[in-house]
């Protein structure tokens, strides 16, 4: 992996190392390095209620061709219909494997199967236990293509999905940084979870105009994003964007225009923090309470937290629009809030992914009568959960707001193995069945090869998933109890089953979606 690195470093440095049509054609049907993984969004189910909705349909998967072996990076989108089709069936008893592919019969590890001895595997082919040892999970890799796919720029490093407002146009809308041109993609996606960004006149690769921060023409203030762009976050709405830039100490706005199909989001403003030397890496939107969007409250800023490699603070800062002439020349730009200090850890610095929970706030809401204001303002004052993946030294910081600001505390860091790089929230069925949730909030370790689950109801470690090499990218789907995650040294898609429903299976592999392969550097 050390030599992979070297290749690597150079380029990057310069910013990508191919031009237009130059190096070898990217796979684009190919996971490859992945980066970023989000889902199709449907209606939300309260927490701790039943599941109304379907789900999500697509799986959207961002590869980023960290080795340099093609000339960029792609984007998938997989059928999760298909996907579920070809994992095991897990069961508690014969009677959960009625009409299960693979045969009547419950097996001891609780998949089902025609027999004790049987394979569980819809496609008929066990691994081996030496690829178990690198590979976990006992079914050889799924075969399901992409519904759709394009090329972008090599080194992509995150992926976000919003829902389009109600309107014309496609429903949802993708959003990529992309290191090697230091850019923005967008890709706007259809309820079929295909992509459209102009790749029909660009030779299957996002055009020009869905990669956006490069032009210093496309802002009132004539500014470029600068290099290193890394993880970003949105707004529930998509229309504020925030993407950091884990070089510089630059926090970079992008706003969203929802109104025309080519208008899409552009660079607005870079923020740069008390010191350039600071290295912003994780970055998540504070969810807006019900109270402002039923009272449609002007004066509620969009608000992001940010954590630092080199630093023991979360960075507050919030969205500004330009009140003076925002019609005619906009120039919203960033307010920097200030820090908190990392102080629930011996050292604090070196913090990587953060994640914003306000599940508890919305049980509130909901148990407020329809059209009573008083109610939904009391909510509004419940506090929001935060979450740090932090490695000094390596744990799980536990956070807390204290409304009406935004400003966390951390009280607690609960001890981890080596590597901590992202979180999610999430929820996972309940044993009870009926489709009953609750919160769970997830860790990639990545050079432990470990997701571990916490449950902050009963505050503790739940269990501690076993993953293939370079845990990264993660996404929870609740509707059908499963959990996906980017391997992204071995180029796959895990998914793991996360229905404690069926305790046998909880926590492991049931399926990869991708064949793995190894980097060409340790070959």
């Amino acid at each position: 992996m050390r030599r992979l690195i070297q290749l690597v470093l150079p380029c990057v440095l310069l910013s990508g190392c191919f031009g237009p049509g130059e190096g070898v054609e990217v796979p684009q049907e190919d996971i490859y390095f992945p980066v970023g993984l989000a889902l199709s969004q449907g209606a939300v189910a309260s927490p701790d209620s039943s599941i109304e909705d379907e789900g999500p349909r697509h799986l959207f998967v961002a590869s980023s061709d960290f080795d340099l072996q093609y000339n960029g990076g792609a984007v998938q989108s997989f059928d999760l219909n298909q996907v579920v089709e070809k994992l095991p069936q897990r069961c508690v008893a014969d009677s959960d494997c009625a009409g299960a592919e693979a045969g009547p019969h419950c097996q001891r590890g609780g998949l089902c199967a025609e027999s004790e001895a049987a394979t569980p595997c819809p496609n008929g082919t066990d691994r081996s236990d030496a690829d178990r040892l690198l590979f976990p999970g006992r079914c050889a890799p799924i075969e399901v293509k992409p519904t759709d796919a394009v090329k972008i720029g090599a080194f992509a490093t995150d992926a976000i999905i919003r829902k389009r407002p109600e309107g014309e146009g496609a429903p949802a809308r993708l959003f990529v940084p992309v290191r090697g041109d230091s850019t923005l993609h967008w890709l706007d996606v259809t309820s079929d979870g295909e992509f459209e960004c102009g790749q029909g006149s660009s030779q299957g690769a996002c055009d020009d105009a869905h990669r956006v921060g490069d032009k210093a023409s496309e802002n009132a203030r004539g500014i470029t994003l600068n290099a290193e762009p890394f993880a970003l976050d949105a707004d529930a709405r998509g229309e504020t964007i925030v993407v950091t830039n884990q070089t510089s100490g630059v926090a970079a706005l992008f706003t969203n225009d929802w109104r025309g199909a080519n208008e899409g989001p552009k660079l607005a403003f870079e923020l740069q923090f008390s010191s350039s030397a600071l290295r912003p890496v994780g970055v998540a939107a504070v969810p807006q309470p019900a109270s402002a969007k039923e009272n449609e409250n002007p004066n509620l800023p969009d608000v992001f937290l940010t954590t630092f490699r080199n630093a023991a603070q979360v960075r507050v800062f919030s969205y500004a629009p330009d009140s003076t002439n925002i019609e005619t020349d906009p120039r919203p730009y960033l307010v920097d809030g200030g820090n908190v200090s990392i102080e629930a850890n011996s050292v604090g610095t070196d913090s990587r992914g953060i994640a914003v929970d306000d599940s508890a706030r919305k049980a509130a809401e909901a148990r407020c009568a329809e059209g009573d204001p008083a109610c939904l303002d009391a909510a509004a004052l419940v506090p929001l959960d935060v979450y740090v993946a932090n490695r000094s030294p390596s744990s799980l910081l536990l956070g807390r707001t204290n409304p009406p600001y935004s400003y966390p505390y951390f009280y607690q860091a609960v001890p981890l193995t080596t590597g901590p790089s992202r979180v999610v929230v999430g929820q996972v069925k309940t044993p009870g069945g009926g489709g009953a949730t609750e919160t769970r909030v997830f860790v990639a370790c990545f050079e432990s090869r470990r997701i571990f689950v916490y449950d902050p109801q009963r505050s503790r470690i739940e269990t501690e998933i076993l993953t293939g090499r370079g845990p990264h990218a993660m996404a929870v789907d609740t509707q059908r109890g499963l959990l996906y995650v980017g391997h992204f040294t071995d180029s796959y898609v895990g998914v793991f089953s996360l229905d404690l429903a069926f305790p046998s299976t909880y926590g492991t592999m049931l399926g990869t979606l991708g064949q793995p392969k190894e980097p060409r550097a340790s070959k």
